[in-house]
């Protein structure tokens, strides 16, 4: 049954290369007029795009539909909106405790086509009582969660996962809260800091990308208010366009290697600073390390933000900031 999916998911890659391949000819008279290069940011929208309808089209046919006690839920890149031209399609499939016989099924016929097209899937199937209990025991997968965001089916059932997790994140953030530190730092041990790196690691590296979902995962559990740092006038920007920077540039790299990478080496540095219109690499260099560290800024300001408002015992409670406790999504109390 898988088999006859197949071509979708094929349909799904070629689109994907066309997208990718797109670009104006160096002359007029040089070739066929192909379809203008997108840029970083409108190539990330029409993956995102693409995948939502492929998606969505996919689940009708599956009868994942509002009332069918199933759903499809995206997580990672798609969920955050930021697809990359690599990057893997992390996906949930969401059950009301149905039979495990139907949820099988549907998710065969799901998942094999996408295998057999060799889309880089990282996939699960659960329950959001399930999907619950694995947030809560991997710290990982609980940050994940936190960016997920409902493609097809069933919006309550969608809604009741992501409701739970982001509950869940807020009620327990105290006791995650040093975990959550030490691997943070350990993450920063492993990659470096982006503003000292000739070839560094966009996505790990210390004022990089994860740092930017760290900053929302505070925010979310409430203990920051939006990212604090620099103003839109520093060398860096703010941290929004510090982030748009470094995610623009990850794009390209992907775009320029051909394949998933987070690393940017100094071969390809030139030509993505050109198709950035930044420069040579030194300006695209520069970039980097300014983007860097804004969020490095933002991410200790977040911390010490988000320490100071959790709970003490002892004598330290006597000099720490005002308490701040999440009463509800958007909602916080501040003694």
């Amino acid at each position: 049954m898988a088999g006859d999916k197949t071509s979708g998911a094929a349909d799904l890659v070629a689109a994907r290369k066309q997208l990718l391949d797109a670009a104006e000819p160096a002359h007029p008279r040089s070739g066929p007029v192909r379809a203008a290069r997108l840029d970083a940011p409108a190539l990330r929208r029409a993956l995102v795009d693409l995948h939502d309808l492929w998606l969505s089209t996919q689940g009708a046919e599956l009868g994942i539909a509002a009332d069918s006690g199933l759903a499809i839920v995206a997580v990672g890149g798609l969920g955050r909106q930021e697809m990359l031209p690599y990057s893997d399609l992390d996906l949930i499939l969401v059950h009301d405790d149905l039979d495990p016989a139907q949820v099988g099924a549907v998710a065969e016929q799901l998942w094999y086509p996408l295998w057999d097209a060799h889309v880089k899937l990282d996939h699960s199937v659960r329950t959001p009582a399930q999907a619950l209990q694995v947030a809560s025991g991997d710290l990982t997968a609980a940050l994940g969660m936190l960016e997920a965001r409902h493609i097809v089916g069933d919006a309550e059932l969608s809604a009741r996962l992501i409701d739970s997790v982001r509950r869940a994140w807020r009620a327990g953030i105290r006791s995650r809260f040093d975990e959550l530190l030490e691997m943070t730092a350990a993450r920063w041990k492993r990659s470096g800091d982006i503003a000292h790196r000739a070839e560094p690691d966009l996505k790990n590296g210390r004022g990089g990308l994860r740092d930017v979902q760290l900053l929302d995962a505070l925010a979310l559990a409430q203990l920051t208010d939006l990212p604090a740092g620099p103003g839109p006038n520093s060398p860096g920007g703010g941290p929004a366009q510090a982030h748009q920077r470094l995610v623009d540039v990850r794009t390209e790299l992907h775009r320029v290697a051909g394949r998933a990478r987070d690393h940017l080496q100094a071969q390809d540095a030139d030509e993505i600073g050109q198709a950035l219109r930044l420069g040579d690499r030194f300006e695209l260099a520069r970039t980097l390390s300014d983007s860097a560290r804004t969020i490095s800024y933002s991410v200790d300001v977040g911390l010490r933000m988000a320490g100071n408002a959790l709970p003490r015992r002892g004598l330290s409670r006597l000099r720490r900031a005002p308490l701040r406790r999440p009463l509800a999504e958007g909602v916080v109390e501040q003694s």
